[in-house]
C-alpha cells in the first residue's frame, strides 16, 4: 500500500475508532433511548442523520446526545448547536402537497412536520402541538409528513394504517387516528393499529390489507424525499414558514418563531396578498433543494465481483469492509435494492478493508479467492455468508465456510497463507483514494453511459437509494 493511502486510513482510524468500536454500536440505541417513551430532555430529536462509519472530527462519539438515538451507527445532531436550530433565520421551500393538515390553507402560520409515529420525541412533542392548534386556533396550520425510521419497526405499519383510514374516512378521521397512535405508541403491535382504525371509522380488513401490501407506500415516500431534499435528517423535524425547529422544543421555542411568522403574514395580508397565497409567498424565495452530490467514477477495476446484468441501467458500486457493522447493516437495503429494480440495477462490490478491523482483510482475501475459484457466484455466497449477523472471521470460519462451499481447500490454504490477492485489494484501494471514499459503507449511484455517479454515504435508508437511482434511471443512456 503507497504510503498517501497508509496516512489516510490512518486518519480515518483515528477519527472513526469512537463510533466503530464494535458491532454493538449499530445494533442497540443510545444510552437513555432503549424504549419508546424513555425521558428526554428538551430539545431532543431521534436522529437518522449520516449513517456512516467516518463521523466528521466536530461530530464527536456517535450516540453522544443525551437521550439521543443514532441510527445505524449515525451522526448525533447537537440540539441547538445545528445550523438548522431554533435561533437559524433560513428559510426553505418545503412543499405541503396533499399531506393532512390540521388547519386552513388561508392559516397565517404553517408548520410542517416530519416524524415518525414509535419516534418517542415525536410524542413528547404532541402536547405542545396540541397547545399551539388550541392557542392559535385557525390561524395555524400543522401539516403532516411521514419519515419511519429504519430501525423502528411498527413506524411504517402505523403510517400505512393511518393514510388507509384519511382515504376511507377523511381528514378528521385521519388525526383522531394520528392521535391515537401517539397515545398507544408503546402497545404499536399490528393488532392494536388496526383496532385503532376501526376505532376511528375505518375497516380492520381494508387497514389490514394495507399494511400487509403497504397501499400507501408511494405516498409515504413521497414524504421522505422531501425530508431527504431539506436534509430533514431526524424526527421530530419542523419547518415553520419554512424555517427549520429540530427536535422535541418547549413551546416557549415554538411561540417565539410563530409569533415572527404572524407579523410577516399580517403585513403580506396589508400589501394584498390573498390569505390561501400566504405559504407560498413567504417560502418562495426560500433555499430549494441542492442537487445530489455527484463524483466523477474515475477507471475502477474491471474484475471486481458483479451481481446482476451488464445490461443494467444502473450500477450500484459499493466500497464496503466485511467487518464493518455498518456494512452488514446496509446490506438488508442493498438486498432491497435488488429486490425492487431486478435487472435495472447490478451490484458491484470493492474492497476497502479499514486498518482497525483485523479481520477485514483476512475475509476480503477469503471473498476473492472464493471469486478464483467459482466465479462472481461463489464470491457473492460467501460475501452473504459473511456479512450476517451473526458471521465469525476467525481464520477457522473462514475454512469452514470454504467447505461449506466446496471449494479446493488445498488451493484455498497456499492462497490464504500467502496473504493471496493482495492486487485486487490495492486496486480498490486506489479507487477508493482516486474518489475520495475513506469510510464504509460508501456507495456509488452510476446511470449507464455516465461518467460520474450520486455518492451514498453510510447504512442509509431504502428511501435514499430509491430516490437516487429513480434519478440515475431517468438520465440512464
Amino acid at each position: 500500500m503507497n504510503r498517501s493511502i497508509s496516512t489516510a486510513l490512518l486518519a480515518v482510524w483515528i477519527i472513526c475508532v469512537a463510533a466503530c468500536g464494535g458491532a454493538d454500536l449499530s445494533t442497540r440505541p443510545a444510552a437513555g433511548m432503549g424504549a419508546p417513551g424513555a425521558v428526554a430532555g428538551p430539545g431532543d430529536a431521534s436522529t437518522r442523520a449520516d449513517p456512516q462509519l467516518v463521523p466528521r472530527p466536530e461530530q464527536g462519539e456517535a450516540g453522544a446526545v443525551a437521550g439521543g438515538m443514532v441510527a445505524d451507527g449515525g451522526t448525533p445532531m447537537e440540539p441547538g448547536t445545528s445550523p438548522t436550530s431554533a435561533t437559524s433565520n433560513v428559510r426553505f421551500r418545503v412543499p405541503v402537497g396533499s399531506s393532512p393538515a390540521r388547519g386552513p390553507a388561508t392559516a397565517l402560520v404553517t408548520i410542517v412536520e416530519f416524524a415518525d409515529y414509535q419516534c418517542p420525541f415525536c410524542a413528547r412533542v404532541e402536547d405542545t402541538l396540541r397547545d399551539l392548534h388550541v392557542r392559535y386556533g385557525d390561524e395555524l396550520r400543522i401539516v403532516f409528513k411521514d419519515a419511519p425510521l429504519p430501525f423502528h419497526p411498527q413506524a411504517d405499519p402505523a403510517a400505512q394504517a393511518a393514510l388507509e383510514v384519511r382515504a376511507e374516512k377523511g381528514e378528521a378521521a385521519f388525526w383522531a387516528m394520528h392521535d391515537a397512535l401517539f397515545a398507544h405508541q408503546r402497545e404499536l403491535a399490528t393488532d392494536t393499529i388496526v383496532h385503532l382504525a376501526e376505532s376511528a371509522g375505518a375497516r380492520a380488513e381494508t387497514v389490514r390489507a394495507a399494511i400487509a401490501k403497504r397501499a400507501h407506500a408511494a405516498e409515504i415516500q413521497s414524504d421522505q424525499d422531501v425530508a431527504d431534499d431539506f436534509d430533514a435528517d431526524g424526527t421530530p423535524y419542523f419547518f415553520i414558514d419554512g424555517r427549520p425547529l429540530v427536535g422535541a422544543q418547549p413551546a416557549s421555542e415554538f411561540v417565539a418563531m410563530i409569533d415572527e411568522e404572524m407579523k410577516a403574514a399580517k403585513n403580506l395580508l396589508a400589501g394584498g396578498t390573498q390569505p390561501a397565497a400566504l405559504y407560498d409567498t413567504l417560502v418562495k424565495d426560500g433555499q430549494q433543494p441542492a442537487d445530489p452530490e455527484r463524483r466523477d467514477v474515475p477507471l475502477l477495476p474491471t474484475g471486481d465481483p458483479v451481481r446482476g446484468l451488464p445490461t443494467a441501467k444502473v450500477t450500484v458500486h459499493e466500497f464496503a469492509d466485511f467487518q464493518c457493522p455498518f456494512c452488514i447493516r446496509a446490506e438488508a437495503t442493498v438486498h432491497e435494492v435488488q429486490a425492487v429494480y431486478g435487472a435495472r440495477v447490478r451490484l458491484v462490490w470493492h474492497d476497502l478493508p479499514l486498518p482497525f478491523h483485523a479481520d477485514a482483510k483476512p475475509a476480503a482475501r477469503a471473498a476473492r479467492e472464493a471469486q478464483a475459484q467459482g466465479g462472481d457466484r461463489a464470491f457473492w455466497q460467501l460475501h452473504d455468508r459473511l456479512l450476517s449477523e451473526r458471521a465469525r472471521l476467525s481464520r477457522a470460519d473462514l475454512d469452514s465456510e470454504a467447505r461449506t462451499l466446496g471449494l479446493n481447500m488445498v488451493r484455498w490454504s497456499a492462497s490464504l497463507d500467502a496473504g493471496g490477492h493482495q492486487a485486487e485489494i490495492d486496486a480498490d484501494l486506489h479507487a477508493a483514494e482516486a474518489l475520495g471514499v475513506d469510510g464504509t459503507p460508501t456507495f456509488l449511484v452510476v446511470p449507464s453511459g455516465s461518467a460520474s455517479g450520486y455518492v451514498i454515504v453510510g447504512a442509509q435508508p431504502f428511501a435514499k437509494f430509491h430516490k437516487l437511482i429513480e434519478r440515475a434511471l431517468g438520465e440512464a443512456r
